[in-house]
């Protein structure tokens, strides 16, 4: 708690500030501007010999302003700020327990010298009858946004809080670059095409090319979303040996699908080939949803996930396994708060396992 007080205050505040955020949109039809401030606080437990638990705290602000001059015309700008990594910089795992963008996140992004500016793009839309319609959006950019998207599994500030069941960690998606995307939707088919250049962590430029279909069922049930995508990158990666240079390269399944107006289910599958030098080549999650309105509390939220990943090649890691739960409750129009628990455990080929509980509450304010 005296960490919480002491590095991440603006956590305290959210309640407090939430008034003044609900007053501060007033904008026409063709402007909208929407903010977040989020406070995090998250404690590690670790089951290792000679490490000692900890806790960390971050505060996030995100201010999107959209731009809508016409129906078939776009802009959209998002900045983000931040103050502490939460655990993220000081946890032994080989995943990322708060998936947000923080601090050092929004320093010198992608290597390129940009600091806070998350994306910045413009997109036009062809409507060619009722139900068919092609976007073309270029500029700064987010892959996550529109490859392996989940609709119980995808946003970090309302949902899961770790990387894993955020978006599939296989799939190398990556966020706040230059490029483009083509989307096409014909009725209850959505395809998307996308190609971003960004940096690898040598500082090397390299692009990023995915291709992803989707397909959306309605049932008595409720609707269900079912996603195939592939991914390919060029060869600036790293093989085992160091001696030469790989492409990364897989592809996965993302699907969720509501059983009622209570209950939802999601899974998501991946696989990469491991010619270069990563962590895991294979991915199984899956988790439920389960909506408030089984307390009549519609705006309230109860997730549970688990996930098993395969090392590859010669990486240090044999397999992985997380799991995580959280209850979201609304606090107000405005606002809510998350309590969170994740159990992580790298089993090593040699040498002792990674493992610990990860106990967390996170607080949201918008407009």
């Amino acid at each position: 708690m005296v960490t919480l007080l002491k590095e991440n205050f603006l956590n305290l505040l959210l309640i407090l500030v939430t008034p003044v955020l609900a007053e501060a949109l007033n904008v026409d039809e063709k402007l909208s501007l929407e903010g977040t401030l989020t406070g995090v606080y998250q404690y590690v437990d670790v089951h290792m010999s000679g490490t000692d638990d900890t806790d960390r705290g971050a505060a996030v602000f995100d201010l999107t302003v959209n731009f809508h001059p016409a129906q078939s015309n776009e802009f959209q700008v998002i900045l983000g700020f931040a103050s502490g990594n939460a655990l993220n910089s000081v946890v032994p795992f080989s995943l990322t327990p708060y998936a947000d963008d923080l601090e050092d996140d929004l320093t010198n992004i992608n290597s390129r010298d940009r600091h806070h500016l998350l994306e910045a793009w413009y997109k036009h839309t062809f409507t060619f009858s009722e139900n068919i319609f092609l976007g073309i959006t270029g500029g700064i950019i987010d892959a996550t946004v529109y490859i392996d998207d989940n609709n119980f599994a995808k946003d970090e500030l309302s949902q899961f809080m770790n990387s894993i069941f955020v978006n599939s960690t296989v799939a190398n998606l990556h966020s706040h670059d230059i490029g483009g995307i083509v989307e096409l939707k014909m009725h209850e088919f959505t395809f998307r095409a996308l190609v971003m250049n960004t940096k690898n962590h040598h500082g090397e430029n390299f692009n990023y090319y995915a291709l992803q279909a989707g397909y959306t069922l309605a049932t008595s049930l409720g609707e269900g979303n079912y996603r195939l995508y592939g991914f390919a990158t060029d060869n600036k990666f790293k093989n085992w040996n160091e001696t030469d240079r790989k492409k990364l390269q897989g592809f996965g399944i993302s699907l969720d699908q509501k059983l009622s107006a209570i209950f939802g289910v999601f899974v998501r599958a991946g696989w990469q080939d491991d010619a270069a030098l990563i962590d895991h080549d294979t991915l199984y999650s899956g988790g439920i949803n389960v909506n408030g309105n089984l307390w009549d509390r519609g705006c309230d939220e109860i997730g549970i996930a688990y996930a098993y990943m395969d090392g590859a090649g010669k990486a240090e890691i044999e397999k992985t396994h997380a799991f995580e739960a959280y209850a979201r409750f609304q606090i107000s129009v405005f606002s809510n708060i998350t309590f969170d628990v994740q159990y992580i455990n790298d089993n090593m080929k040699t040498g002792e396992d990674k493992a610990g509980f990860v106990y967390g509450v996170r607080v949201n304010a918008y407009f």
